[in-house]
């Protein structure tokens, strides 16, 4: 799996791959807690996910 981890700073924009989707989601959670906006996963689609959906959708469905 292929997804690519984004967040917006007053740089620019950091970009970090992953091969798993909890890898992904902890990467997302770093950089949230690092005061980093606008963090999204992107797939190998090209689809956006904000962390907490992501987390909902592939990391812990249906919990």
């Amino acid at each position: 799996m292929h997804l690519v981890v984004t967040a917006h700073t007053p740089d620019g924009h950091l970009s970090y791959q992953r091969t798993s989707p909890e890898a992904a989601l902890e990467k997302a959670d770093e950089l949230a807690a690092d005061g980093h906006e606008w963090i999204v996963i992107t797939d190998i689609t090209g689809r956006h996910y904000e962390p907490g959906e992501f987390d909902t959708l592939f990391v812990h469905p249906g919990g």
